[in-house]
């Protein structure tokens, strides 16, 4: 049992060595980009936050654990699945050892795993608004990140693009199904 726990910890610390791929794809600049830890961090924060502003009643252990096991399965993946990496070979990386709770998140229907898939994308676009308000994110890299997400898309959402960020904000737009990301979406835009 304690092999297991140190094991777990060791392989679960390589997350802070894993660089999540959107950035490295829009190059963002300066000397540190996101990695899949402060992902995790900062999406277990926000979830934390948004369920007590908004008296959401979620079971927050929950909700943790499906964000760290729906992250964790980067360890094991090449790179992270993007718009533009579209990697399908990294989809159910570890599905014959999938957690409960990863089955949950990857089933979609409880309070929480609609939470989880939502807040991971709000927490991306805030981190995008924050690597554009910090000059480290070039309009002309977003607005080629956007080309690469294919028709009809790109062409929805390229006449948006008026700040770095706007492309992932118009992008995750389609995840939301509840109003509160929604609103947050359109609020975090207009930073």
């Amino acid at each position: 049992m304690t092999n297991e726990i140190i094991r777990s910890y060791l392989l679960a610390n390589k997350l802070k060595d894993v660089l999540r791929t959107g950035w490295l794809e829009v190059k963002i600049s300066g000397e540190r980009i996101e990695s899949v830890a402060e992902h995790i961090y900062g999406s277990i924060v926000l979830a934390n936050i948004m369920n007590k502003v908004y008296e959401l009643n979620l079971d927050m252990l929950k909700v943790i654990n499906m964000i760290i096991d729906k992250e964790s399965e980067k360890i094991f993946m090449a790179k992270e699945n993007t718009p533009i990496s579209n990697d399908s070979t990294n989809n159910d990386v570890n599905n014959n050892s999938q957690s409960e709770y990863l089955a949950e998140f990857n089933l979609g229907e409880s309070k929480e795993a609609i939470f989880c898939k939502q807040i991971l994308k709000i927490e991306s676009d805030l981190q995008a608004k924050i690597y554009e308000l910090n000059g480290n994110f070039s309009l002309e890299n977003a607005l080629n990140d956007v080309k690469n997400f294919g028709e009809p898309l790109a062409s929805q959402i390229l006449p948006n693009v008026k700040k770095p960020s706007d492309g992932w904000l118009e992008y995750n737009r389609q995840f939301y199904s509840d109003e509160i990301f929604k609103n947050l979406s359109n609020e975090i835009q207009k930073l």
